[in-house]
């Protein structure tokens, strides 16, 4: 393979991943971790600052969720909706553990404890179930963004080194 089409096709790939991964460590720097912040507001609530009152289970929240990978397909999933008293207001809080069978909801005008700021647009069901899906949120981004980052770099690294190569091969006389 000549030089040439080693450059404009093996690169192109390597130039791809690199502007991937540096779209992928900006886009996670405009969003910013907010599962740690949520795992963060969520603890501040419980240590006292929250109001904890119960919510009851009075409505079916449904929407369409993508799965499946290369070959996704899109299903509806059932989310329950809970109703709870903040102050005089009466507010409602969707939960995210949603199920592909509606049967598999627990029953209408079951009850979970809620915790919400009364300074503030804060709500969470306040169970262990939720605590750990945000536990796991704030985990994974660090991968997202530092490897978005790795990826840039090691790319960016690849290509700088076949330009050198080239320029360097452009200024030495070929040998007859």
């Amino acid at each position: 393979m000549s030089t040439a089409s080693r450059a404009g096709g093996g690169y192109g790939v390597v130039l791809v991943l690199g502007v991937l991964g540096a779209l992928i460590f900006w886009l996670t720097g405009l969003t910013g971790n907010t599962g740690a912040e949520d795992v963060a507001e969520l603890e501040r609530l419980r240590d006292g600052a929250g109001v904890r009152v119960t919510g009851t289970m009075t409505d079916v929240h449904e929407r369409e969720q993508r799965s499946g990978g290369r070959r996704s397909r899109v299903q509806t999933v059932y989310c329950p909706v809970y109703s709870f008293t903040d102050g005089d207001l009466r507010s409602t809080i969707i939960a995210k553990a949603c199920e592909a069978d509606r049967s598999d909801l627990p029953a209408m005008g079951s009850t979970v404890p809620v915790i919400y700021d009364p300074d503030g647009w804060t709500r969470f069901l306040d169970t262990d179930d939720v605590e750990s899906a945000l536990r796991h949120s704030s985990r994974s981004y660090p991968w997202y963004r530092w490897g978005g980052l790795a990826l840039a770099v090691v790319c960016g690294a690849v290509l700088l080194r076949a330009l050198v190569r080239g320029l360097v091969r452009r200024v030495r006389p070929t040998r007859a």
